[in-house]
């Protein structure tokens, strides 16, 4: 055990008992407890850990996990060695199912699956493979309804009113939309159902019985009320001035007057008679009837503002809610019941298409990821959502169920981890709400914040009873970023704007001890958490403000870095400090997409590496793209955009005028066409590509994707050409990502060139993603650039958070259909005879609550990024408007959810935090706000107002990736620097890699092809067809082939005679070890003339110590096999065929040859293969370690033995 629990963290081990939610912080040792947890039940209760099961989110994850159990395992088993139960653990360990939750399903369902009729055979096709066929089937669906299309039935009023344009992808888009996302229910079926049912609008005499008109008018309640606060505080302040007492008081007082009316509504159409709500106009008296002193006068002006622009605020606000009561009860109902056919008949094609969807999945024998879910939920649920028999069987296998990342877990999911842990009597969930940012995936956040306000507290909670324990400590950062991080959620996070209290038993408490060389807080502190308005108002309105803008703050931040680096700031390791380092450094981005160049280009201008997912469709990268052209004219070479763009690859190098000579000469004819013409006039460079072309197209016959794709590096050198270039290791890795990609699509089916091709062209039309470049950044280790999302589970010493004035997306509510899976569907009306769309109540409902889950969401994000951060955090604020941002955001003061929510960036929040704090009386001084009394806050931020011009020019700065400096003497002879030749130019030319047979000292000596005439070889070598073989016999490299695999594997202590000899030679025939072939050409007399022999007897005898087949590598001087190799060094490698170890502990080697020898000619042809056996005995003695005595080669032609 790395360090004692703490007094929470054992708590969580030792509770027992009943369903148990624990609420974990950032950087809590969440994985520690659980793997403690699961092993104090193992060792104090005698339990088997594979009666446990444990679900993570990742298949990374539940490897970490495994490995984490394992090492623990075997610690405590290293400290009691004599522990059989620990003993039996560690075996244990291995067959636990430490799984993802899709792992778990796809076992129970390989297991029982046939009570659903399910193949146990089934295969899991990948996401790319599931989007083509959802395409193909839903095409077939639509194609089929259009068969029986009747103008007035309800399938054309839903092509009329979702289809836009000439075609109807619109409509198909929406319906895979919806099927994706209802997946996320454990009935999909029975929730589209429902939604049938919800819009016939039966017995509705008020809209607040229905699913949108109750939440609708409670968000209006929320807003009336935050209005109703903020004009009472302007009210206070009229008070204070006689102009704004006389003026404004009486129509703030009306305005609250008229809230309080509203408010007191309980039904829609009592809350519709009160709208809207009154803001009468102002008075203009201009003069006070008293003088006043000029800093009063000062402070009447600034009240005069803010009183309003509280009211503008207020007003605005309050008309765009009033936008939703559109109408009383009978208005809105008439208006749905037009829009309730569309979305019954919407509701019935996705039911047609996901029935069609499983059939065509379930004849190709198929399933996917949510198949996996939902098929576990039939098998493991009755008809009333209980625990099945089956999982009531499977339940108990399992002493307990413990769930990683229980925050992260959808509807379906959470109904398999109830069924299978005794109704979640047996079920431990870990999590942190606030780390939950995987909507997008259908996580369900709901489902943990639900558990986590009903549940007791541990202490409170009876036996049995479901309980939740919080874990708050942090051992991971700086107290300057946790407190900073406590600081600004507890003004921001709430119930109502981010779903959660921010609350004492959310916050993060300090939990290590951090060495430091300044007081935490104090004025020169280096950790403190740094906040950087940068100033761009100097970009004015000029074109490009935008990519400035982000190219700026990219400079800033590698400034920045810079400046860390250099001199160094310290960081922890150990029980020390050391110097930091660029990897120490993690830049975390929203969406890194977009701006990535951007960062890449400003990290380069400072000097400092970088790492970097690239983000970007690999598809787009120049590399894949000629690599698939290539493969697509060898699939097709009558294509001309794919020919065009091999020929003028780096590859074949044709140049543009080339191309445009080829299709002048031949016109009319398609690209290829021209090609040939030109070869058979003579074109030389067409020749060797068509040949090249031809060569490759002849042996893809016989080849899946994957190993056509290699051999097509192999053949262009694609790789090498690739590799030579600027950014040559993430080009290498690009091409070797799409290898990857086509054996993924290989093991799913795809497996001639063809169909890989074709799967290719689908998922592009389908839209779905299909691979991100390496972005493998400068050599060596550097400044990491991440999405947030990827950033999740990392952790850095310093971490930028940039970005942050960029506007919030709210392009999903933009939709045709809107999808919520507690609202339904929100679709917008279609006034037919105008032919005019507007927004159906249901979709005002859905859209509100879906933006207030996005910025909950976001809320998280900025959680997440802020935590990575272990010892500084820097969040930097790029502001185009200047101190005029600021300004604006004075008017949002004090802080509240309404206000937070009309925000349009993340920034915005973070700095109406900082302008509350003492630390920012610069930014209220810019924004011309007054002074704030805000305490109880952690250790001083360091807020910064930066002037942003410089940063508009590029700066030279020196560092580990800056250009060399320019040498004294630069510009002298220019004909001598040009005449310049590499002095070690030999050495260039040395191998870096030597076979022993290269040294023999002859042009006959490949090892394979001994006995025949040497030849020029290029390319692939040509082997006799085996017709041939069996018709003519082997050649004498193949016999000589044979000769060294039977004496490979024929036993040396066995019958040595011709006719024992033969036996075992049938035998291994038989085995397999040797072909029908082989065995004509080997002969008996020659194996039993050298097992009886001196030589045959002596390695017989040696038994154990007698090596065959013995491969080799090492590194030698160059020297002793080049005259230029002084200095160098040469990695020799072979195979020796037999060595042994006398009785005297004597080394021999041998050596066998099927030359053609005549008699008394062996001593002349040994001395030929002495160099051989000369790096032979080299490199035995070096891995030995002892010399070699003797240097033996048995020629079987003469059955006689030489000795070097």
């Amino acid at each position: 055990m790395p360090f004692p629990l703490t007094e929470e963290q054992k708590k969580i081990v030792d509770d027992r008992g009943g369903e148990l939610l624990v609420s974990a912080a950032a950087g809590s040792g969440k994985t520690r407890v659980l793997v403690e947890r699961l092993l104090d039940r193992v060792t104090k209760e005698g339990l088997d850990i594979d009666r446990f099961l444990v679900i993570t989110y990742t298949k990374a994850a539940a490897a970490e996990l495994r490995g984490r159990i394992a090492q623990e395992l075997s610690d405590r088993l290293a400290a009691n060695p004599n522990d059989r139960s620990l003993r039996r653990q560690t075996t244990l360990v291995y067959r636990t199912q430490i799984s993802t939750v899709h792992s778990f399903c796809a076992a129970l369902l390989r297991e029982s699956g046939h009570l659903l009729d399910l193949d146990p055979d089934f295969r899991l096709c990948d996401e790319g493979e599931g989007h083509v066929l959802m395409a193909q089937v839903l095409e077939e669906v639509l194609d089929k309804r259009y068969e029986d299309l009747t103008e007035d039935s309800p399938f054309a009023l839903l092509v009329d009113t979702l289809s836009a344009g000439r075609d109807d992808s619109r409509l198909a888009q929406i319906v895979a939309d919806i099927f994706g996302r209802v997946q996320s229910h454990p009935d999909p079926a029975r929730w589209l159902e429902g939604q049938k049912e919800l819009w016939r609008l039966a017995d509705i005499s008020d809209l607040t019985q229905t699913p949108w008109g109750a939440p609708l008018l409670e968000d209006a309640r929320r807003q009336v009320r935050a209005c109703r606060d903020r004009l009472l505080r302007a009210l206070e302040l009229c008070r204070e001035d006689e102009l704004l007492q006389t003026n404004y008081a009486a129509s703030i007082s009306a305005t609250l007057e008229g809230m309080e009316d509203f408010l007191a509504e309980k039904t829609w159409d009592g809350a519709c008679a009160r709208l809207p709500i009154p803001f009468p106009a102002v008075g203009k008296k201009r003069k006070r009837t008293l003088v006043i002193s000029p800093l009063a006068e000062e402070r009447a002006d600034w009240a005069k503002e803010r009183v309003k622009s509280t009211r503008d605020r207020c007003r605005d606000t309050l008309k765009k809610m009033a936008e939703s009561f559109t109408g009383d009860t009978a208005v809105q109902l008439e208006e749905l019941s037009l829009s309730a056919p569309v979305v019954e008949a919407l509701m019935d094609l996705v039911l047609d298409f996901q029935a069609a969807f499983s059939r065509e999945k379930a004849r190709r024998g198929v399933l996917d990821f949510s198949d996996l879910e939902h098929f576990a939920v039939r098998l493991l649920t009755d008809r009333e959502g209980g625990p099945s028999e089956l999982a009531q069987y499977w339940g108990a296998r399992y002493e307990e169920v413990l769930v990683d990342e229980y925050q992260d877990t959808n509807q379906v999911q959470n109904a398999i981890f109830h069924a299978i842990s005794n109704g979640g009597r047996k079920l431990f969930q870990v999590g942190d709400v606030k780390q939950s940012i995987y909507r997008f995936r259908l996580a369900d956040p709901s489902i943990f914040l639900d558990k986590y306000r009903r549940f007791r507290e541990g202490e409170q909670a009876a036996e049995g009873e479901p309980r939740k324990r919080v874990l708050s400590r942090n051992f991971r950062s700086r107290p300057q970023v946790l407190e900073g991080c406590n600081d600004l959620f507890r003004s921001i996070m709430s119930t109502e704007f981010g779903e959660l209290d921010y609350t004492g038993d959310q916050a993060l408490a300090p939990g290590k001890s951090f060495v430091s060389e300044t007081e935490a807080g104090g004025p020169s502190d280096p950790y403190a958490l740094e906040l950087d308005a940068i100033d761009l108002s100097f970009l004015g309105e000029q074109e490009g403000e935008k990519g400035d803008k982000n190219l700026l703050e990219a400079r800033f931040a590698a400034r920045r870095i810079r400046e860390m680096l250099d001199p160094p700031l310290m960081v922890e390791e150990g029980d020390g400090l050391r110097p930091l380092r660029p990897s120490d450094v993690m830049i975390l981005l929203r969406s890194p997409g977009p701006v990535l160049h951007h960062y890449l280009q400003a990290l380069s201008e400072a000097g400092i590496p970088w790492t970097a997912d690239g983000g970007e469709d690999f598809f787009k990268t120049t590399e894949v793209n000629v690599a698939l052209a290539i493969l697509q004219i060898v699939d097709n070479p009558r294509q001309d955009v794919p020919l065009i763009a091999a020929l003028r690859s780096p590859v074949y190098g044709f140049s543009g005028d080339k191309l445009a000579l080829l299709r002048a000469d031949c016109k009319g004819e398609d690209f290829y066409s021209a090609v040939v013409h030109a070869a058979e006039e003579g074109d030389r460079e067409c020749r060797e590509f068509l040949d090249n072309l031809e060569q490759l197209r002849f042996d893809a016959g016989d080849r899946t994707c994957r190993q056509l794709m290699w051999y097509v590096f192999e053949k262009t050198n694609l790789l090498g050409i690739f590799g030579a270039m600027e950014g040559g290791g993430e080009r290498q890795s690009n091409l070797l990502s799409l290898y990857a990609l086509a054996g993924q699509m290989e093991d799913s089916g795809c497996r001639t060139l063809f169909q890989f091709l074709l799967r290719l062209d689908r998922l592009r039309e389908s839209g779905s993603p299909l691979g991100a470049s390496a972005g493998k950044g400068k050599e060596g280790e550097g400044v990491s650039i991440l999405s947030i999302h990827r950033s999740k589970g990392l952790e850095k010493p310093v971490v930028l958070v940039c970005g942050l004035t960029r506007r919030l997306n709210r392009d999903d509510l933009m939709r045709p259909v809107l999808f919520h899976p507690e609202l339904g569907v929100g679709p917008r009306g279609l006034d037919r005879e105008r032919m005019v769309e507007y927004p159906t109540l249901a979709r005002r409902a859905v859209a509100r609550r879906l933006e207030r889950e996005m910025l909950a969401e976001e809320l998280r994000l900025l959680y997440v990024a802020m935590t990575r951060a272990r010892e500084k955090l820097i969040l930097t604020f790029a502001l185009p408007e200047g101190a005029d941002a600021l300004s604006r955001l004075g008017d949002s003061l004090p802080i509240s959810p309404l206000a937070l929510e009309q925000q349009q960036t993340v920034g915005a929040w973070v700095l109406l935090h900082a302008l509350t704090r003492p630390e920012g009386d610069a930014l209220r001084t810019l924004a011309g706000l007054p002074e704030t009394a805000v305490s109880g806050l952690g250790p001083a931020w360091d807020v910064r107002w930066v002037d942003g011009t410089a940063l508009g020019e590029e700066c030279e700065v020196e560092g580990l990736c800056t250009d060399m400096p320019r040498q004294e003497g630069e510009g002298g002879d220019l004909a001598a620097r040009l005449s310049w030749t590499y002095p070690h130019i030999a050495a260039a030319g040395l191998p870096s890699k030597l076979t022993a047979t290269q040294i023999k000292g002859r042009t006959l000596d490949q090892e394979a092809a001994e006995g025949t005439a040497p030849t020029a070889r290029q390319g692939q070598p040509i082997t006799r067809p085996s017709f041939i073989a069996e018709e003519r016999g082997l050649t004498p490299a193949q016999r000589g082939t044979a000769l060294h695999l039977a004496m490979q594997y024929l036993p040396l202590d066995g019958d040595s005679s011709p006719e024992g000899v033969a036996a075992e030679l049938d035998r291994l025939t038989q085995a397999g070890f040797l072909t029908g072939l082989q065995r004509q050409a080997v002969e008996p007399e020659r194996l039993s003339a050298f097992l009886t022999s001196s030589l045959g007897r002596a390695m017989a005898a040696a038994g154990e110590k007698c090596r065959r087949e013995f491969k080799f590598s090492v590194l030698d001087s160059a020297l002793n096999y080049f005259p230029e190799g002084k200095g160098e060094e040469v990695l020799l490698q072979g195979v020796i065929d037999a060595w042994f170890e006398g009785e005297d502990g004597s080394i021999t080697v041998v050596d066998f040859k099927s030359d053609r020898v005549r008699p008394g000619g062996e001593r002349e042809r040994a001395e030929e293969y002495r160099p051989q056996l000369a790096a032979y005995s080299l490199a035995l003695s070096a891995i030995l370690g002892r010399p070699v005595s003797r240097q033996v080669l048995w020629f079987f032609d003469t059955d006689r033995s030489v000795e070097l």
